[in-house]
């Protein structure tokens, strides 16, 4: 949503925490492929870098290092969470992983929920926007 903020070895690094999260549960849904080709063009990344991004085996602490300041790092853990929300199954594993980002990024425990409860509303909004467009006004939840 946000990532156009990001300066070039940001997008990079958050690039590979986005390929990092969707491997974390070995489940790569429709959803998050969908997902990550939209961060993908927010990021800006032509698809032959972003091929070679996802041939290649990323690594956390390199990741997290490109990420200098705290702005930068919220941005980047609320991306990650609302990623890990698109499909709408939140895994164990997948929560283990935001916990290390939360870790490595310093984010507190009130940025994280807040970050959780803004990727719910936010996955709301999106499974409401799939049912208008496929169904009309007429469908309720």
């Amino acid at each position: 949503m946000f990532l156009n903020r990001f300066a070039p070895a940001e997008k990079k690094g958050f690039l590979e925490l986005a390929l990092l999260a969707v491997r974390a549960d070995d489940c790569i849904t429709t959803e998050e492929v969908q997902f990550v080709e939209e961060i993908r063009l927010g990021l800006g990344i032509d698809e032959d870098a972003f091929i070679n991004h996802i041939l290649e085996d990323p690594k956390m602490a390199d990741a997290v290092a490109a990420f200098t300041n705290d702005e930068a790092k919220r941005l980047a853990y609320l991306e990650l969470v609302a990623l890990t929300y698109v499909d709408g199954q939140f895994d164990p594993t997948e929560s283990t992983f935001l916990g290390e980002v939360q870790a490595a990024f310093r984010i507190d425990d009130a940025t994280r929920d807040a970050c959780h409860d803004w990727a719910g509303r936010m996955q709301g909004l999106r499974e409401e926007a799939a049912r208008l467009t496929q169904n009309g006004a007429a469908t309720k939840p």
